[in-house]
């Protein structure tokens, strides 16, 4: 298709230029030219597409389950992990005690292996919970000291 298009574009320029040309021999050589560039713009653009596609079918690692925190006894579960993100159930201390909270959670890089909460810092009052997913662990980065969780099997 591209080479029949080419073609055509070819003979209806040599065509326009001869018929406006005093010297028909230096025409020649400018739709042999045109044509090539323009073929490599359409391969060019066909490649770029097929690369964009391949980019937005990656899917999310294996978030979902329940992760026990190293350290402390606090933990999360992940479900309903989707192509943007996942809900948390995340039982952490708060004020001495652990503590029930939920979150939604989205995926912030294309491999997602990184999820922060919907929004901004600024929406949760400066700070976000940020999750690193590492195959067996997860590093949690919030404003206390960053904590890993381990897969509980």
């Amino acid at each position: 298709m591209k080479r029949i298009t080419a073609s055509v574009l070819s003979a209806a320029l040599l065509l326009a230029v001869t018929s406006c040309s005093k010297e028909p021999g230096q025409t020649e050589e400018l739709p042999a030219t045109t044509v090539t560039e323009q073929t490599e713009v359409f391969e060019t653009t066909e490649e770029t597409a097929a690369v964009t596609v391949t980019e937005t079918t990656a899917e999310p690692p294996a978030w979902e389950g329940s992760w026990l925190a190293t350290d402390t006894e606090e933990h999360f579960e992940i479900k309903d992990v989707t192509s943007d993100g996942f809900r948390l159930t995340f039982w952490h201390y708060e004020e001495g005690q652990i503590e029930e909270f939920i979150y939604k959670m989205e995926f912030d890089n294309p491999e997602k292996t990184v999820a922060s909460e919907i929004g901004t810092a600024q929406d949760h009052g400066g700070w976000e919970y940020t999750f690193t997913f590492n195959g067996d662990t997860i590093l949690v980065q919030s404003k206390l000291p960053d904590q890993i969780f381990k897969r509980d099997v």
